[in-house]
């Protein structure tokens, strides 16, 4: 095929293709006539018929309408909802499998989404080291949040209204791009091995109590989501059932989830009123039937305070491995004064506190610095503080380069969306000797790496983490060193 014409290949198409290796984010990647192709939920080797349901410049999307071939590499999933749930993509490749793409994802992700000059991106893979795996493989997620809704939801029109009928109220997830059903479940493997059980009786406590489920659609119902909470080092767990009502209308049930009282190792039993359209309560009111608001966990020798709402990374055993990697990144010495932005509830910081002379910390969210500062005086670390604002606007205004403290080495953990464009510009303006940036999103890091790599930083080091087994989540570690 000449390169001035334009491959054949048009949405609502049935191709018949092989995957040939794992993506950003997952989808596996085939070529029609040169053309790239996206396949979500497939793995290399297997052959599949699939119809193509989006074209872009120099790629296309598709859906898998049935694997016509098996992988060799594939395995038997151990979820039965794992074909239809959507929270695991890889359950069915072996670990060992997995955690090798990753690897693999991040170097291709640097090499072909860093915007600098392509001589000095192809050096950019080579500062990858081998990728730390989980030290659980299942079973590893220290929080759960379920859905109570619907399997089935129909809608009728009559006279110019549109009437939903609700159909077998239940308790799971929304599958992906289905937020108004839930898809009930049974088990979970990446939470508690007890899940079964407690979901088990979740479903007997809606069939005696006949509460209603909430709709998204009419925003009638009370039963909305189960938060669930666990310290996997402590022990303690905590449930919480967040409900579209208020405390005079809770008050006579509140004997009804109280039969959840009794479970092993249950600290803390919650009712979270949340009477807006968002799932994500913005200010919850918390009635607690056992125990107090929070539980406890720990990271090495530090103590945390969590509460419903408060973030916490996901996987705890795999929380230390990241944090002692940043600790090798960073190189403290007792001389070194630490920016820890976006920094939560400050246990990156609280941990780096050890290593170094001083430690500040910025988080936009008051909750977080609330926790920030209780935690850190719990675990009396002295050389610690904390700022209230978002990073752009503090490393601006109340830490300026040339103002209070000179930052020798700055830590930062930003959202998916990466660095804030004026945050990456007071990160630079401090010009500290180090910077170790810790990512979510390879895809974005790629981007903020390359204003890094322009104003006179080169990349030592990127280490994947492996936060989130049978994901296609990559947690990194990457260390820029001042030239």
């Amino acid at each position: 095929m000449s390169i001035l014409e334009e491959p054949s290949v048009h949405t609502g198409q049935q191709h018949t293709v092989t995957i040939e290796k794992l993506t950003h984010g997952g989808a596996g990647l085939a070529h029609i006539d040169g053309m790239a192709v996206f396949v979500p939920g497939t793995v290399p080797g297997q052959q599949v018929a699939i119809t193509i349901t989006k074209k872009k410049d120099g790629h296309c999307e598709s859906k898998v309408m049935k694997v016509l071939k098996r992988s060799k590499d594939e395995i038997q999933p151990r979820c039965a909802h794992f074909h239809d749930c959507g929270g695991c993509t890889w359950q069915n490749l072996s670990y060992d499998k997995q955690i090798n793409y990753k690897e693999e994802i991040v170097r291709e992700t640097i090499e072909h989404l860093t915007p600098i000059d392509k001589a000095e991106r192809a050096k950019l893979p080579g500062r990858v080291l081998k990728i730390i795996p989980s030290p659980q493989v299942f079973h590893y997620r220290n929080k759960l949040e379920l859905s109570f809704g619907y399997e089935n939801m129909r809608c009728e029109d009559k006279e110019g209204r549109r009437i939903y009928f609700d159909e077998n109220p239940s308790i799971g997830f929304h599958q992906p791009g289905q937020w108004a059903t839930v898809l009930p479940v049974t088990e979970c493997h990446l939470y508690d091995e007890q899940i079964g059980t407690l979901l088990s009786d979740v479903r007997r406590f809606m069939q005696d109590t006949k509460l209603p489920v909430y709709n998204p659609k009419t925003h009638k119902g009370m039963l909305r989501t189960l938060l669930l909470r666990r310290g996997v080092q402590t022990g303690e767990h905590m449930l919480a059932f967040v409900v579209k009502a208020k405390k005079k209308e809770l008050e006579p049930l509140f004997q009804y989830f109280m039969r959840f009282g009794g479970r092993s190792g249950l600290k803390s039993l919650l009712v979270v009123e949340n009477i807006g359209q968002n799932d994500k309560p913005e200010n919850p009111k918390i009635h607690s039937l056992i125990g107090g608001t929070t539980i406890t966990e720990r990271l090495f020798d530090l103590t945390f305070e969590i509460s419903p709402f408060s973030f916490f990374q996901t996987n705890t055993l795999a929380t230390e491995k990241l944090y002692q990697a940043i600790v090798e990144g960073a190189d403290l010495t007792m001389r070194d004064t630490v920016l820890d932005a976006y920094c939560g509830m400050g246990t990156i910081g609280q941990y780096l506190a050890r290593f170094c002379e001083k430690v500040v910390g910025v988080e936009s969210h008051p909750s977080a610095v609330e926790d920030a500062l209780r935690s850190a005086g719990k675990n009396r670390i002295g050389n610690i503080s904390f700022y209230k604002g978002r990073t752009e606007q503090v490393l601006h205004q109340q830490l300026k380069a040339g103002g209070k403290y000179k930052f020798s080495v700055v830590v930062v953990d930003p959202p998916r969306a990466g660095l804030h464009p004026q945050a990456r510009e007071a990160v630079i303006a401090h010009s500290p000797e180090r910077i170790v940036y810790v990512s979510c999103n390879t895809a974005t890091f790629a981007r903020d790496l390359a204003e890094f790599l322009k104003a006179g930083y080169e990349l030592r080091t990127v280490q994947p983490v492996d936060m989130f087994p049978h994901t296609a989540h990559i947690e990194t570690v990457s260390v820029l060193q001042k030239k």
